[in-house]
Parts: structure tokens; sequence; C-alpha cells
């Protein structure tokens, strides 16, 4: 499920926004991880420049809301089924770019978005534990 999406081109809101789905009132108070899918897409515009290219490009990042109030992070079962979920939304997001922008996809995208994300979830966790 997708709540929010930044991008660094105005144009392209319309098409992202459409994508949020979750209304703000499911959301309230329950412990979260914002995932984020960042991916460099061609622009008909001046701005940031490919490096080798030349051609101009802008930053579009898809956020993903990942809901783990019902996890038990203080134990192993918990823990792992956070992980679980941070990498099956890691996955949506980069899913949900290749569908915005077929043409120019990113065979990195999940990684880089888990590279984001698991220290997210690690501090999550680890503030989770009881402390000795």
């Amino acid at each position: 499920m997708i709540t929010a999406a930044r991008i660094a081109r105005p144009f392209l809101a319309p098409l992202l926004a459409a994508l949020a789905c979750v209304p703000a009132a499911a959301q309230d108070g329950a412990p979260e991880i914002v995932v984020e899918a960042p991916r460099r897409v061609p622009v008909p515009a001046e701005g940031q420049r490919d490096s080798f290219t030349g051609a101009p490009v802008a930053v579009t990042t898809v956020q993903m809301q990942l809901l783990y109030g019902d996890l038990d992070l203080a134990t192993e079962q918990g823990a792992a089924s956070m992980m679980t979920r941070v990498e099956r939304v890691a996955h949506d997001a980069c899913k949900a770019l290749d569908r915005l922008y077929p043409l120019n996809p990113d065979p990195d995208c999940v990684a880089k978005t888990l590279a984001r994300a698991h220290p997210l979830a690690k501090a999550a966790i680890a503030a989770a534990q009881p402390r000795k």
C-alpha cells in the first residue's frame, strides 16, 4: 500500500498521487517505518543531468508505509516477521516504480531500498528488546 509519493518534478505528482490508497485514519498511533524506493527518470526539462549521457533527469521516490504494531519485536519470530515485511514492501515499492517507468528499469532498486530500510527496521527491533 502506497501512502505517499515524493518526486523532484511537480508535473509527475498527479500520476504518483493516484497511487495513494491508504486512509490516514487507519494509520493513527500505529508503529510504522516508511520504506523509500528511489528511481532516476528522464524528464523533458532543465535540471539535473545524467553524468554519462547528459540527459536531464529527476529522482522519483515512492514511499510505502510498513505497519508493525501487531508484531512483538522482542521475540525472534516477531523480528523475523518484521524483516520479511521490509523485504516485501521494498519489492512492492520497486514494482510500483517499474509500472510507472517501464522503459527506465533499475535492477538495483530492491537492494538500494533495502539498504535504506534495514537500519530503520533493526533500530525498531533493538528498541523493543528488553533492557538487561
